[in-house]
């Protein structure tokens, strides 16, 4: 881990007289990853961006629970897990801080609503753990699973999240699934990745079913570990669920939502959780690739709203974010190293890896001079977000997993 903690005059000194375009592919790993670690603060929480609101704009310089949880990825594909499980571990905290409303939740037989007093908020003070704003839509279904899922998966590895009080943690994550199952995630709607809604969304649907999966532990993510833990020792997860889960995802797919046929949020169920059948996982990305890859990156959905360029005319406007291309390259590249570790059964490796090269150098060309993610380009520009803490360290795990899928064509 400690090879890639860069201090900055190294950072300048390896960029001196050239571009990031310029950098090899270990250069261009070390200085991206030196611009994540810039965003990251004390607690193990990872701002958002740097922007602080000085030009008008909606302050970033925040925690975006979702974020923090995406932002650390990148320390798992450098090795640095102890970084990421003080991330997660942040994440234990504001649940822990915020537990009433999860118990209160949990006791409700009815959907919530944007901001009520049983939802987790979304956005919170980077030092206090204070809650933010309650002007838009909270309750996000796919903060939990994306939570259950990688503690799950940590802990699996030989790296638990559960802190020095193993018994009330355990009972704080049955909370959440008790929640999860009172709010009936598999059929009632909320605000999702983009914190708009309500509605269904089917990628929310795939997250909870992919973290209560994990920690059902029915065999199906157990190729993934060299040692078996029994997680559901720890954390029953009844069949019910699954199946539940399971038949509400696959009547939704290959749609987002009622109203969105696809959405870059799909590839979450892709990438990371693996819980589409291979049928499910081309159709997602043959909708993404058709319909939303633009010049910049990849737009969120059609007729999306946010920094839209010409609210008159939405469709074929709409802000187009780096990260997308950086979540495409990740998907090839596993498609590529699934291809090679199972006889090339999935289809020749090489037409994966072309993919995967192909995104991933279109994001560099829209990554600044210097080697920093935005959060999206509208009208040709990028806004101020600059780095986007996820979208930095979502190009951290496409380099690096492209770069393993190159030594293992070389073996």
């Amino acid at each position: 881990m400690d090879r890639f903690l860069m201090a900055e005059s190294s950072v300048k000194k390896i960029m001196q007289e050239r571009t990031f375009r310029e950098l090899s592919e270990r250069e261009k790993l070390l200085v991206a990853y030196r611009h994540l670690e810039e965003l990251r603060q004390l607690n193990g929480g990872y701002v958002a961006s740097p922007y602080r609101g000085e030009n008008g704009g909606d302050r970033y310089y925040v925690y975006w629970l979702r974020d923090i949880m995406y932002a650390t990825y990148a320390n798992e594909y450098v090795g640095a897990y102890d970084k990421m499980i003080e991330s997660y571990r942040l994440i234990l905290r504001v649940f822990q801080k915020y537990r009433h409303k999860i118990s209160s939740g949990a006791r409700k037989r009815h959907f919530m609503g944007s901001c009520a007093d049983e939802v987790i908020h979304a956005r919170i003070h980077p030092v206090t753990l204070e809650e933010i704003t309650h002007e838009w839509g909270h309750h996000q279904l796919d903060i939990f699973g994306l939570f259950l899922y990688k503690t799950g998966d940590l802990i699996k590895k030989g790296h638990s999240v559960i802190t020095a009080d193993p018994t009330e943690t355990m009972i704080l994550l049955r909370d959440i699934v008790l929640y999860l199952t009172t709010v009936r995630w598999h059929s009632d709607p909320d605000f999702g990745m983009w914190e708009e809604g309500p509605e269904t969304h089917s990628s929310s649907i795939g997250s909870v079913l992919a973290g209560l999966t994990m920690w059902h532990d029915d065999g199906y993510y157990h190729h993934k570990y060299t040692h078996q833990i029994d997680l559901h020792t720890y954390l029953p997860i009844p069949q019910e669920f699954i199946e539940l889960g399971r038949d509400s995802l696959d009547r939704f797919l290959p749609a987002e939502s009622q109203g969105r046929p696809y959405d870059l949020s799909q590839l979450s169920l892709i990438w990371p959780y693996n819980i589409v059948t291979e049928g499910q996982a081309r159709r997602i990305l043959a909708n993404v690739e058709k319909n939303l890859v633009r010049e910049s990156g990849v737009i969120r959905y059609p007729g999306d709203m946010y920094y839209n360029s010409d609210t008159e005319n939405p469709v074929g406007n709409e802000a187009e974010w780096p990260l997308g291309l950086a979540w495409l390259s990740i998907v090839y590249s596993k498609l590529a190293l699934r291809s090679i570790r199972t006889g090339n059964i999935f289809g020749p490796p090489e037409k994966f890896v072309e993919r995967s090269d192909y995104h991933l150098e279109r994001m560099e060309k829209v990554m600044t001079d210097d080697g920093k993610a935005p959060e999206l380009y509208h009208g040709g520009e990028m806004n101020w977000n600059v780095p986007l803490a996820w979208a930095q360290s979502l190009y951290v795990v496409a380099r690096q997993n492209l770069n393993w899928v190159h030594e293992e064509l070389k073996r």
